[in-house]
């Protein structure tokens, strides 16, 4: 690990020890995802790379490719999170300092968007988890773990981009969106337990 990697992964953890809104959890939850998909791809990579495993190069490829996407995605989806929670902070002291029906349209409008990109979040990590199934079944005996890893990251990023769903719909008036975001979100916490459980399962099948 180098020193430029360890110094980025510290100012991240000292950016989320502050006492500032953002970033927060939508934050963490993305990097989470971000990080099990990295995880994704170093295994992809590292069976690509093994003679014994030729047969199931094009399939690597394909899963690596996407799995790459997910995390660049999720990387971006870090920093919107953080931008989207500004947006929310900023309209609550607009409409403390001038109450009105536009101050309450923007609030409600950052609550919206504040809960949206949680949303993206929670279906990219789901994407993350249903390639790990595919690259527990395929990938390389020795980096099993790295799959474990990826699986448990990705579910919690998933969860905790849920709880930050939930959170921004408390207080918004839209109720025929909240009923849609709520209903999506639990959904996709059902089916990342499902994926996650299968990944998992696979892994243990091939011990």
């Amino acid at each position: 690990m180098g020193l430029d990697t360890v110094e980025g992964l510290r100012s991240f953890c000292l950016e989320l020890s502050n006492d500032r809104p953002s970033p927060g959890g939508g934050t963490a939850s993305a990097a989470a995802g971000a990080m099990a998909a990295s995880l994704l791809v170093k295994v992809c990579e590292i069976t690509s790379r093994t003679k014994k495993f030729e047969g199931s190069r094009l399939e690597l490829m394909e899963l690596e490719s996407g799995l790459k996407n997910r995390r660049d995605e999720l990387i971006s989806l870090a920093l919107e999170d953080a931008r989207a929670y500004d947006l929310v902070v900023e309209s609550v002291r607009k409409r403390r300092a001038s109450p009105g029906d536009t101050a309450e349209r923007e609030y409600q409008a950052a609550l919206k968007h504040a809960s949206e990109v949680p949303q993206k979040t929670a279906t990219a990590c789901l994407r993350v988890l249903e390639a790990a199934i595919a690259v527990a079944g395929i990938g390389i005996r020795n980096a099993s773990s790295d799959v474990g890893v990826a699986v448990h990251l990705a579910q919690a990023g998933l969860e905790g981009a849920a709880l930050n769903v939930s959170i921004n719909l408390t207080t918004l008036q839209d109720g025929a969106f909240v009923k849609a975001a709520q209903g999506k979100v639990d959904i996709q916490k059902r089916q990342a337990k499902d994926a996650a459980g299968k990944a998992l399962a696979v892994l243990a099948e091939r011990r």
